[in-house]
């Protein structure tokens, strides 16, 4: 990530919504590259039990959760996002699964 200063360098607000911009692109990015994988992951799912994987989906969002807890980060809030973020991949990894041609049981 190219960050010109540390925020504590900032002197103005300017200067620190540019920095902030630079960080967001970064995140935007990020989650780009975690949905191509989330897109793969399909590949390797037979139905929407195993899209939804609830005993996965909850232990993902309690570990994003207490990592964001030890960087100082409300626990309550980033539980929220990944709850958001993962409940809209389970939706796109469905469509998916949806276009993929089913092969016959037995087959």
């Amino acid at each position: 990530m190219n960050l010109t200063k540390k925020p504590s360098e900032c002197i103005s607000k300017d200067e620190i919504r540019h920095q902030i911009d630079i960080i967001d692109k970064e995140i935007i990015a990020l989650f780009a590259l975690r949905f191509q994988y989330v897109s793969e992951i399909v590949k390797y799912k037979n139905d929407a039990e195993s899209v939804v994987a609830q005993d996965r989906k909850d232990h993902v969002i309690k570990v994003r959760g207490e990592w964001a807890e030890n960087h100082g980060l409300d626990k309550d809030t980033f539980e929220q996002i990944y709850r958001f973020l993962v409940d809209h991949n389970i939706g796109k990894e469905l469509e998916i699964l949806g276009r993929r041609p089913q092969t016959p049981k037995g087959a």
